[in-house]
């Protein structure tokens, strides 16, 4: 497979294992939904081993309902550029999947440990509940957080009762102020 295919593949693999509950299980993107990256400029190096995208990098996986917003992308491949070992988003990363939203400065994949870690900042919404941390850890085939506090910071959680008989992801839910285009747009 040529390196263009495997750092798609790396975006496939970051989108997949973002939400809570799903790991990094080796599925195609649904037919016709494409994944489609853009950044200010891309540089593929197969000697280092990596594909690194920089400026206003953006993600936008279709099939899974996923943007993922970044100052710069970074993928460090095996010796043969078929398996991604770690992928990298460093700088203002925003993540939106369904009714997630996650903002951090640094997002780590560890693909072949199905880990991802949030730090410098983390900050995780569902509906509006959120949870905040200086470390946020998602075991993803074991469907787990850890949030770890620091020194000058503390683990919080707010969260907000539910009524009972009401759904959160009602239709009224996609017409909250705030949610983005890829919500509007049947995600």
């Amino acid at each position: 497979m040529s390196c263009r295919t495997w750092v798609v593949s790396g975006i496939v693999v970051l989108g997949l294992g973002l939400p809570f509950g799903i790991g990094f299980a080796q599925v195609k993107p649904k037919e016709g939904k494409p994944i489609t990256i853009t950044a200010d400029h891309l540089e593929v190096n197969r000697k280092l081993h990596r594909a690194l995208y920089t400026g206003n990098v953006m993600a936008d996986d279709k099939s899974k309902c996923m943007v993922i917003l970044s100052d710069r992308m970074e993928f460090l491949f095996d010796d043969n550029m078929e398996q991604i070992l770690k992928g990298v988003a460093n700088g203002n990363v925003r993540i939106t999947t369904g009714d997630r939203r996650i903002t951090s400065e640094q997002l780590e994949l560890f693909p072949a440990e199905d880990r991802a870690v949030l730090t410098g900042d983390p900050r995780v919404w569902q509906d509006n509940d959120l949870v905040t941390g200086t470390k946020i850890t998602l075991f993803l085939k074991e469907d787990r957080a850890v949030v770890e506090s620091g020194p000058a910071k503390r683990v919080t959680a707010v969260l907000y009762p539910r009524q009972e008989g009401t759904e959160q992801a009602s239709s009224g839910a996609s017409e909250k102020p705030g949610k983005t285009a890829t919500a509007k747009n049947g995600c």
